[in-house]
């Protein structure tokens, strides 16, 4: 009998499979808008891509990720830290035109996260 291969990735690496595709298409998105770029990167939106697939490959929670934003760690630079965030805070609202699944996605996930994290505290208030 023959083994089927299959290029599936485990559901828990779900997660940080879309984000390591999305990032990308965040910067070009940012990179365009600001930088007036055409088909490619200008050298500082390059070297951020890198940088961000870099540590998201790194990083300690892949298994269940959830958003870099609420992480209890933070793997980027300062600097790093501060020009992803000025790309996600670009780049996010416009996400909405191109990949409006995701974005919308992303939305709920986030409010339903922030209430299971709100739970959570109540539940340990209470006891």
């Amino acid at each position: 009998m023959k083994e089927r291969k299959t290029n599936k990735k485990p559901k828990e690496l779900k997660a940080w499979e879309k984000e390591r595709k999305l990032i990308p298409v965040m910067i070009r998105k940012y990179c365009r808008g600001n930088h007036g770029t055409r088909g490619g990167l200008c050298e500082e939106c390059t070297a951020l891509t890198e940088y961000a697939l870099f540590r998201l490959e790194k990083c300690p929670f892949k298994v269940n990720k959830k958003f870099c934003s609420l992480c209890k760690i933070h793997c980027y630079k300062p600097d790093m830290r501060e020009k992803i965030k000025d790309v996600m805070k670009w780049s996010g609202p416009r996400m909405i035109f191109t990949h409006p699944v995701f974005a919308f996605r992303h939305v709920f996930q986030m409010i339903n996260y922030k209430r299971k994290l709100k739970k959570e505290a109540k539940a340990k208030a209470d006891v």
